[in-house]
């Protein structure tokens, strides 16, 4: 007598070994930032948007003071670069010195460029950025219009 073979405890077991295979995607990996503004002038500094808009609350930033903004971002990969990370805090498009000067910035320049940052790894997808407008900045800005 030949005897009939159950599948039904095999293509559970097949149907879970894929589902788990295909749950690891890119955006199962969190990324944590740690962004650090600091300001070495003797201006207070604020920035906006290109139409006047406050850029983020964190936007002044005292004389010879910094800024601590901490972030979790999802959709990283397992080892994320931390060059291609594209956070929020990016992007000012004016930075203002005590409401005076104005330095419109262009797509690459200042804190709108990551290459622009000193980045250091805590660990895997655990980075801290930091990025310092220095005296220099301030002394190539116009008079605000």
């Amino acid at each position: 007598m030949q005897q009939k073979i159950n599948w039904t405890p095999f293509l559970i077991f097949g149907i879970s070994i894929l589902s788990m295979v295909n749950c690891k995607t890119k955006n199962d990996y969190i990324i944590k930032t740690k962004v650090i503004y600091v300001n070495e002038t003797n201006y207070k500094i604020s920035y906006s948007g290109k139409n006047g808009e406050i850029w983020y609350p964190e936007s002044n930033l005292n004389p010879n003071d910094s800024i601590i903004i901490k972030d979790v971002l999802d959709g990283g990969d397992k080892n994320t670069d931390p060059k291609k990370i594209t956070f929020n805090r990016l992007g000012p498009d004016i930075v203002i010195y005590n409401g005076i000067l104005c330095d419109t910035l262009d797509l690459n320049e200042g804190p709108n460029n990551i290459n622009n940052y000193s980045i250091k790894i805590i660990k895997n997808n655990d980075y801290e950025y930091r990025y310092v407008f220095t005296k220099s900045f301030a002394a190539n800005a116009d008079t605000c219009r």
